[in-house]
């Protein structure tokens, strides 16, 4: 045998400073192969504890490193059931086991304890760690965070006996002392099932705390089991140590009554006390087959990947990263992975990386690199750089794909156990990692894919592993990024984050914690989240709050995270909707009301809504159908349809159903094989076979067993020349027919009323399943259809109207009335006197129909029937009357119904109309038949009475008069009504012009000088002046109205001299102002024409009077 020495593998085609993949070899049979199974590490010893190997595997496997050897150890006493999706930690030499699926699908939460040296299981007893008894979570108290900063107190309420509240922030030491407990509530009373959870009473009040008052009652069942953990599976756990104290904390996993669960419990492995941690940061949701790994370099647990519930109905695979503190009880979620995967493994072979490998991508071929839901992907996180890496795998290796597998580290060699192909794995591979010291230069040291962190040292100029280097220098500012010695981040490399920026991640968070508790480096600004500073904000730099302390954590957001009644119920801060759009988890917004009388706290109670039952909890088919839930019909169980995959990962469900009509009836003594009636349904079932008979015609029995034969179990018995595993016998024709020689192509026509390429089918008019020899039925469909269908011999009804599996009765709500059942019987709908109704027969479930029937009583004795059809596609038509104690009789026969209208007049006086003695006198029949949908149908019966014209005349003539007189009237109102409106204006703007204001006006007036010496020339010019006078009257003011349509004139006018040369006695100077009221916007305004006669005049050279002024 040739051995590498500086390569590795199988072929040496691998480096093994680079890191290098091998397959394990024994040296005896492996043990059976199984899945999600749990490995721990002792010594130099692999102990793999149960899994999935559909019940063929033992509880327990041990496998020597050093020997390459399998044994099974001998075991006494009692033993716990076979189970997977379980969790294991060692401590000291016991193996603590917790959780997972046992049979029939059940989920436990049992904790076992084996004894690795005397080879002895235990079934451990949980102690409650809940000292006051209160249900604090969902089933006990949840431990306050033990962190080394300081934390914020518990909020608390002294409630006086006045009944005054005011707020404290913590209990003074002589309350401590006075107030028993005070950190919690002291006493927990029930009344008519509801808790009530009070106080220490004291001299002047008393103390209590916030979270002992929860809004409802908590669940029934949870009350009944305080103290003892959740039945889980899909979770996992890691052993931590704080200080001297060593716990396992279970992180996650799915909760038949809860879902999916965000929480995260404690088992502390030397107390054996349970607990309910209160973690605090980013709001995580739950989720089911992940991955959890400690990391003792950065005292962090990281949990990677897993199906993940989105909402009340889906769920879908994450590839979110978080790290958890299990000192602070702390989330923070971190960069997310290039792909989502469960049920992987991930392992810190040398602190500082995380080793992912395999899982189940869910069809995911762009990142698994081909494989369908088998990934061999191999992914490393840097913790310290926040950053992930894909590995290339070795080509020569090709059953490397895998889920369900166990990672272990022995020796800085990663072993890899197990798994799920397609079929249960028992092979193992070994990851050794390389080594730093060969990388020469920056770059290759800081970017190596070899399976362990390296840092470069600056001043050295080598590559060094991180673990090499001492804690006090990796937590020194010495060791930062630009100053320090050593170079831990490629600061060009830039790790795909799903084509998604820091800067666009930071505003999808819309709260302070989820936006302060990441790695992307966001703050919270307020009311929005942005990466690095509060650009948007530059007048309050101060703002941005960048830590958990600083933000409001009672926000309710954790509610949001909760996608189940019972989750949501158990949490005091949440409450379930029914209402307001689909049912989910809000958060609480009424506070429990408290009372205090007579210095007695008394609590209200509030009331809810109480949650349906867990899917789990239904035994029946037909109880988990309705209750909207997915039935497994070979394990008879009942799972949320959001849990589906976590229910049955690896197929063991093999058929389900979530519709009660196909629900099977549960035979007891029946093998679960014998349901399947063909070979292809029997070999669909990995644990069936099919049995030929031998007959040549495929008939034969599904039976259990394997490729090498029947199972001993079984109570049939089937010689091997006829056991088919892998395959299907030849011909295949049920029994029905026989096989062309040589051929699988059966004899036509089949027999037995049966048709089909292997005579599988019922011939039209027959229902059943003619498979491995059964018979068909004849339809029943009470003469009203011919077809039904071939799985429940449900008729398609021919008539329109005729509903029920058989024909059997009228569809009343459809207005359809008759009985088919008795002889010529049929279902007619009953048409409306004076409507046109219009029946569209062209969806779907119309395409059987052949017929539709109608009827009408004419309800009017005066006035004769018109009925008129018309149809959009040709179709026959029988008209029938029928008489008050009378037969049916026939009017029209084979008439054509097309797109014409057909119209006949039905007369009075040939028929009697109405109604007598509460009996219906006439009732017409229409029949329609022989047509094809799709089609419509437009039919009515109207009864309208003639026209009189003269009536109509002298009806229309007065009407028209009438309406002439009114119009006259309103017309004449109309006008009085303008007069007035014009009176009541021109009132208000006579009363305008004489209450206006005047100012002082100096006027020049010109000397004239009148000759009285010439009479004749003095009468001429002062004819002449009083034309002027009249023909250019200038104003001296113009004040516009309201409304701009009128104004106020005002002139200058000389008052008369009796033609003396001087101004009478008594006149102060002879003049006057006159006034009036002018129309503005007139196309004939005075001004305008002098305007336009006269040549215009500058303002200097005009004065305030016009020249033609006479004085």
């Amino acid at each position: 045998m040739y051995v590498c020495t500086i390569v590795a593998g199988a072929d040496c085609s691998q480096r093994s400073d680079r890191g290098s993949w091998e397959s394990v070899t024994y040296k005896d049979l492996p043990p059976e192969g199984s899945a999600s199974h749990c490995s721990i590490v002792w010594k130099d010893s692999l102990y793999v504890v149960g899994g999935e190997s559909f019940r063929r595997s033992k509880m327990i496997y041990v496998y020597d490193y050093n020997g390459n050897v399998w044994e099974t150890p001998h075991i006494e006493g009692r033993m716990p059931l076979p189970r997977y999706a379980h969790s294991c930690v060692l401590f000291g030499d016991k193996i603590f086991m917790y959780g997972g699926v046992v049979e029939n699908s059940t989920v436990t939460n049992e904790i076992w304890a084996f004894d690795v040296s005397s080879k002895i299981w235990e079934n451990v007893t949980v102690h409650d760690n809940c000292h006051n008894k209160t249900i604090c979570g969902p089933l006990k108290r949840p431990r306050t965070p033990d962190r080394g900063r300081e934390r914020p107190t518990p909020f608390r309420m002294l409630i006086t006996r006045t009944g005054r509240i005011r707020n404290k922030e913590k209990c003074s030491e002589d309350r401590r002392n006075n107030c028993s407990g005070c950190p919690a509530a002291e006493n927990a009373r029930q009344r008519q099932g509801t808790p009530y959870f009070l106080g220490s009473s004291e001299q002047h009040g008393a103390c209590l705390e916030i979270r002992s008052l929860t809004v409802r009652s908590a669940p029934e069942n949870a009350r009944q089991r305080q103290g003892t953990p959740y039945p889980l599976a899909g979770h996992t756990a890691t052993r931590v140590s704080h200080g001297k104290k060593e716990k396992m904390v279970v992180i996650f996993g799915y909760s038949p009554q809860y879902g999916y669960l965000n929480t995260v419990q404690e088992y502390s492995l030397s107390t054996r006390e349970w607990q309910i941690v209160k973690t605090s940061g980013f709001p995580v949701r739950g989720r089911y087959g992940h991955s959890s790994a400690y990391d003792p370099l950065t005292n962090l647990i990281y949990v990677y990947g897993g199906y993940m519930s989105e909402s009340q109905s889906m769920h879908v695979l994450s590839s979110r990263l978080y790290s958890y503190h299990p000192n602070y009880c702390e989330w923070r979620l971190l960069t997310s992975a290039p792909s989502a995967r469960f049920f992987h493994t991930a392992t810190f072979v040398t602190s500082g990386l995380m080793l992912v490998f395999g899982g189940n991508v869910h069809n995911d071929t762009q990142q698994s690199h081909g494989a369908r839901c088998y990934s061999a992907d191999t992914l490393g996180y840097d913790v310290t750089c926040d950053t992930w890496h894909q590995y290339t795998m070795p080509k020569d290796m090709n059953d490397l794909p895998r889920y369900g597998h166990s990672a272990t580290v022995f020796e800085k060699s990663m072993y890899i156990y197990g798994g799920f192909d397609g079929e249960m794995l028992s092979d193992m591979l070994r990851y050794t990692p390389g080594n730093c010291e060969h990388l020469t230069n920056q770059n290759q040291c800081l970017n190596a894919r070899i399976g362990v962190k390296c840092v470069w040292h600056k001043r050295d100029n080598r590559c060094l592993q991180i673990t090499k280097i001492p804690q006090h220098v990796l937590n020194h500012k010495e060791y930062d990024e630009h100053d320090g010695d050593y170079m831990k981040c490629n600061l060009d490399d830039k790790p795909p984050r799903g084509m998604t920026s820091h800067a666009e991640l930071c505003k999808l968070f819309t709260d302070c914690v989820t936006c302060v508790q990441t790695s992307y480096n966001c703050v919270w600004c307020g009311k929005s989240c942005l990466h690095m500073s509060c650009r948007d904000n530059p007048n309050s730099p101060n703002s941005a709050i960048t830590e958990l302390e600083h933000c409001d954590q009672n926000t309710g957001i954790e509610c949001l995270q909760l996608h189940t009644c019972h989750a949501c119920s158990s949490n005091p801060r949440c409450i379930w909707s029914w209402s307001n759009g689909p049912d989910r988890c809000k958060p609480q917004s009424k506070t429990r009301e408290v009372n205090v009388l007579n210095s007695t706290i008394q609590a209200q109670r509030l009331t809810m809504d109480p949650c349906r039952s867990p899917c789990a909890e239904y035994m029946s088919c037909r109880n988990c159908t309705e209750s909207d839930c997915i039935w497994c019909q070979n394990e008879a169980k009942c799972v949320d349809k959001n849990a589906y995959p976590a229910s049955f990962p690896y197929g063991q469900c093999r058929e389900w159903t979530t519709i009660d009509a196909r629900c099977r009836a549960t035979e007891t003594g029946r093998e679960w094989c014998s349901f399947y009636s063909s070979c292809a349904a029997c070999r669909s079932d990995p644990g069936c076979g099919w049995c030929d008979d031998g007959s040549d015609t495929g008939k034969g029995s599904c039976m259990s067993g394997g490729a090498r034969g029947p199972s001993s179990k079984s109570s049939n018995k089937c010689l091997l020349e006829y056991w088919y595993f892998t395959k299907c016998p030849t011909c295949q024709c049920n029994g029905h027919s026989r096989c062309l020689p040589n051929t699988s192509e059966c004899i036509q026509p089949c027999g037995n009323l049966t048709y089909g390429s292997h005579c599988d089918k019922c011939i039209p008019g027959f229902y059943g399943s003619p498979l491995n020899g059964a018979t068909c039925q004849p339809c029943s469909c009470n003469n009203q259809g011919t077809l039904c269908t071939s799985e429940t011999g449900k008729c398609y009804c021919t008539t329109k109207g005729i509903i029920g599996d058989h024909c059997e009765r009228c569809d009343v709500s459809g207005l359809y009335h008759g009985d088919p059942t008795v002889t010529k019987g049929s279902c007619f709908y009953d048409l409306a006197i004076d409507y046109q109704f219009t029946f569209n027969l062209s969806k779907k479930e119309d395409r059987h129909y052949r017929a539709i029937n109608f009827k009408n009583s004419p309800p009017k004795a005066d006035i004769d029937a018109e009925f008129s059809i018309t149809c959009s596609v040709l179709a026959k038509m029988n008209v029938s009357i029928k008489k008050v104690n009378s037969d049916e009789v026939k009017l029209v026969t084979n008439a054509n119904c097309t797109t014409t209208m057909y119209k006949h007049r039905f007369s009075k006086a040939d028929y009697n109309f109405g109604n007598e003695d509460n009996n219906t006198l006439t009732t017409f029949y229409v029949y329609v038949y022989d047509f094809q949908p799709p089609l419509w149908i437009q039919i009515s019966f109207s009864q309208y009475s003639k026209l009189n014209l003269q009536q109509f005349f002298i009806t229309f003539c007065t009407c028209f008069l009438a309406l002439l007189l009114v119009a006259a009237i309103l017309w004449k109102i109309k006008q009085k009504y303008d007069m007035y409106r014009r009176r009541q204006r021109l009132f208000l703007e006579m009363e305008q012009m004489a209450s206006r204001a005047f100012s002082q006006v100096l006027v020049e007036i010109e000397r004239r000088d009148v000759d009285n010496s010439d009479p004749e020339r003095g009468d001429t010019d002062f004819t002449n002046c009083r034309k002027k006078k009249k023909n250019a009257p200038s104003p001296i003011a113009l004040e516009p109205c309201c409304g701009n349509r009128a104004a106020v004139l005002s002139l200058l006018v000389r008052l008369p001299t009796g033609g003396e040369s001087y101004t009478p006695a008594g006149q102060s100077a002879g003049l006057a102002v006159a006034s009036a009221l002018v129309t503005l916007g007139s196309p004939r305004r005075p001004s305008q024409e002098l305007t336009t006669k006269e040549p215009k005049k500058t303002r200097k050279s005009a004065s305030q009077h016009p020249d033609s002024t006479c004085i």
